[in-house]
């Protein structure tokens, strides 16, 4: 069993308030692939995610209208126990969950309900930044985020670091299995988004449970200088700031 992240409230509406949607260009590479079907009478996908333990979380407008439509049903469920028929599903994804999962179980379950040419998608993103078209001022940035990553360091649950070392060490069971280039995903935010963000992080979430002080002082740390960084008047959350987050993404194929 995975440790059970994001079971309080308020930790889940943290999270559900500054984790961005998920970017056109994973669902893009998702719809370019060709996928050799069995024949059915429309075509089935499954997005499975570690949902048990979550109490609030968001959908987008394109997505809440994909599940409203008579083409689309929602369910959640297990990971390790997909409510599919075997041979059943063309596109499996899963977005920044997989390392939450009993792999050998997940996996399993993917082989047996995906069609022949069915695909797999796994993608993970870690960080969301300021960006700048200064180099020097990246610089800045990527020294910020390298500091206050290392102190996040010792309060990652150990299923994070799958993901943090972008499923480098994860043995895919499929026929096919590649890794495709990073996708970069930029935006316009406020800063309360970028401090939000870290403060969804299921390590500051347990550096708060460990120490709450210490907590409080990491994210007031981390805060100053980023008003200092992106020179936002104190107390004002009203400028919109140019932000971006890469995506680490794995396809595999069943033959």
């Amino acid at each position: 069993m995975a440790s059970q992240q994001f079971v309080e409230t308020a930790h889940a509406k943290i999270y559900s308030a500054h984790r961005p949607d998920v970017p056109p260009e994973i669902a893009e590479k998702n719809t370019e692939l060709k996928v050799d079907c069995v024949p059915m009478k429309k075509p089935l996908f499954a997005f499975p995610y570690r949902t048990s333990s979550v109490h609030t979380y968001k959908i987008s407008n394109d997505i809440l209208s994909l599940l409203l439509s008579s083409l689309a049903f929602y369910r959640v469920q297990e990971a390790e126990n997909l409510p599919f028929e075997t041979c059943s599903v063309q596109l499996v994804t899963a977005c920044a969950s997989l390392h939450w999962f009993n792999l050998e179980l997940f996996f399993n379950e993917v082989r047996r309900i995906l069609v022949p040419g069915g695909v797999l998608v796994v993608y993970t993103y870690h960080s969301l930044r300021p960006f700048f078209d200064c180099p020097l001022k990246m610089k800045e940035v990527n020294c910020l985020y390298n500091q206050i990553y290392e102190e996040l360091y010792p309060y990652w649950p150990k299923e994070v670091h799958l993901s943090l070392e972008k499923y480098e060490s994860v043995q895919f069971p499929f026929e096919e299995s590649n890794k495709i280039p990073d996708i970069r995903q930029f935006f316009f935010g406020r800063f309360s988004d970028l401090t939000g963000f870290v403060e969804s992080l299921s390590a500051f979430q347990i550096m708060k449970k460990t120490d709450i002080s210490k907590a409080e002082n990491f994210i007031s740390r981390f805060g100053s200088r980023l008003h200092d960084l992106l020179a936002v008047p104190d107390q004002q959350d009203c400028k919109m700031i140019k932000l971006y987050r890469d995506f680490y993404c794995i396809m595999c194929r069943k033959k």
